[in-house]
């Protein structure tokens, strides 16, 4: 029977292969100081150490190598921080240890809409019920059940929401809190329209429904705020409120955190705000020397940049003094004494955090 050439071919050159590797592991392996080499100048590399064949009388025979460094693998590059970019990082990692404390235990917000309202409407209330859980498991109550009412007409907006806030003859304002609890108004107002503009049978634009999303979670935070003065009392209205810098600061930065941590893009906060056009970007100057010391009563904001300015404050007061907790606290604590020195303080960092007037 004739073999087959090819197949023979193939055995010998396994062998061969097989036979190499065997001499080459045990050429290594005889490789160790004092051991007969064949060739003087011939190094090897093993464990770290170059062993050199060397002549030692009429005998050549491996030396007793030296230690090599190899090149250690190059880290990457550790990014460093600064300026806004540093503030940013330093509210999100303070609010991602908030976050990590989040209950299911929590009043959720009750929203109620004129009947012909698109459905975001009713279910605007993903970031608002992230906030009251998260707020609400690091120790901060909303004593009374948040709720949202909006509409079109002012007969539905009376009839619906006199029941409910506090015997009031709402509406009294385009968008208001009632009682510390209560949200409501004109859809248009919510989502900063036209006077005329009416949204029974009309549905949202992406564009309205982050508006109308970062509006529900910004008033729940107003709630937070109001009840924050009050303790274990439920909030009244007739407490003379923190100057509007801070408030207003205080609810934008804490509505920019919820909404942009319930929504599936996943943004950071400050990215969220900036393409939802909540916020201007931060500046490269200040729009006036002094921050606002309004009531909110008096509804003049001053503009876009000016409000975005009170963010900017609070965010950076928070960053630098003791985090969110120590911000919800100056908060609790603002005008109980006559001792105006945190305030100051407020101020004086915001003034310098290097952006010139």
């Amino acid at each position: 029977m004739r073999e087959n050439p090819q197949k023979g071919l193939v055995i010998f050159i396994s062998l061969l292969i097989g036979f190499s590797m065997l001499s080459v592991e045990a050429g290594v392996s005889a490789v160790k100081t004092g051991a007969s080499c064949s060739k003087a100048g011939q190094t090897v590399l093993l464990s770290e150490k170059k062993f050199t064949c060397v002549k030692v009388g009429k005998k050549l025979q491996w030396d007793k190598g030296v230690i090599v460094q190899l090149p250690k693998k190059p880290s990457s590059p550790t990014t460093q921080l600064s300026g806004h970019d540093l503030v940013i990082s330093q509210i999100e990692s303070n609010w991602k240890l908030w976050r990590s404390k989040s209950s299911n235990t929590f009043t959720p917000i009750k929203l109620i809409v004129q009947p012909g309202y698109d459905s975001a409407w009713s279910g605007a209330s993903k970031g608002a019920d992230l906030l009251i859980s998260t707020f609400n498991a690091n120790g901060y109550s909303l004593l009374q059940e948040p709720i949202a009412v909006f509409g079109d007409t002012e007969e539905w907006l009376a009839s619906t929401g006199r029941p409910i806030a506090c015997g009031r003859s709402v509406p009294e304002q385009p968008l208001g809190i009632y009682c510390g609890h209560v949200n409501l108004g004109y859809g248009y107002f919510v989502l900063n329209a036209t006077q005329d503009e009416k949204f029974i049978g009309k549905t949202l634009t992406p564009s309205q429904i982050n508006t109308l999303n970062y509006m529900v979670v910004h008033d729940v935070a107003t709630m937070y705020e109001l009840q924050a003065q009050y303790a274990s009392i439920p909030y009244d209205g007739t407490k003379n409120q923190i100057p509007a810098w801070i408030r207003e600061g205080f609810v934008q930065l804490f509505a920019a955190l919820a909404v942009s941590d319930s929504n599936a893009q996943k943004k950071s906060y400050y990215d969220f705000a900036i393409s939802s056009n909540m916020l201007e970007s931060f500046p490269k100057a200040l729009c006036t020397k002094t921050l606002q010391d309004f009531e909110s009563k008096d509804r003049k904001w001053g503009g876009s940049c000016m409000s975005s300015q009170n963010f900017y404050g609070v965010e950076l007061l928070a960053a630098r003094h003791g985090g969110l907790d120590a911000l919800f606290k100056f908060v609790s604590l603002y005008g109980v004494s006559d001792d105006c020195q945190p305030l100051e303080l407020a101020e004086k960092i915001f003034m310098q955090s290097g952006m010139t007037t």
